[in-house]
């Protein structure tokens, strides 16, 4: 979501920022997991607690954002959604050009065969880019960066 709300000049930078806060939680949950600290018997139930209250406030806070622009427009159709969608994420503005892009992803979105995961596992001119995305996500599980 933060990714496709964010203006085209901060999407690189907000996707991996992502990742970063993601990693931060993990180290953050270590931390508060070791014994001197929530880790003992007596402190397991709020430490595990803990995880639900992001969760509340992203429950809360989630219905005041508005819809993405891109989801709007591409598979809505919704123009007038879309254009008060990007006045109340980015503020007043001339926002065309932005919109100029997501029609032209539109577009070209119209002319791509979407593939089921099947058809993606049986179409031999994906079949090597498969086996990287498998190894590079089964690598990353086991080689312990999570843990840095």
């Amino acid at each position: 979501y933060a990714g496709e709300i964010s203006p085209k000049k901060l999407r690189g930078f907000i996707n991996v920022t992502s990742t970063v806060f993601l990693a931060l939680g993990k180290t953050v949950a270590r931390i508060l997991g070791l014994r001197e600290l929530l880790g003992s018997q007596s402190l397991w139930p709020m430490l595990m607690a803990s995880c639900g209250l992001p969760a509340l406030v992203q429950l809360v806070a989630l219905p005041f954002f508005p819809e993405s622009p891109p989801y709007l427009l591409m598979h809505k159709g919704d123009q007038e959604g879309c254009k008060k969608a990007i006045r109340q994420l980015w503020g007043e503005g001339q926002h065309q050009a932005e919109i100029d892009d997501i029609m032209k992803e539109k577009a070209t979105m119209k002319n791509t065969k979407i593939l089921s995961v099947l058809e993606l596992v049986k179409e031999p001119a994906f079949r090597w880019q498969l086996y990287m995305i498998v190894i590079l996500t089964a690598t990353i599980q086991l080689c312990g960066i999570n843990a840095v």
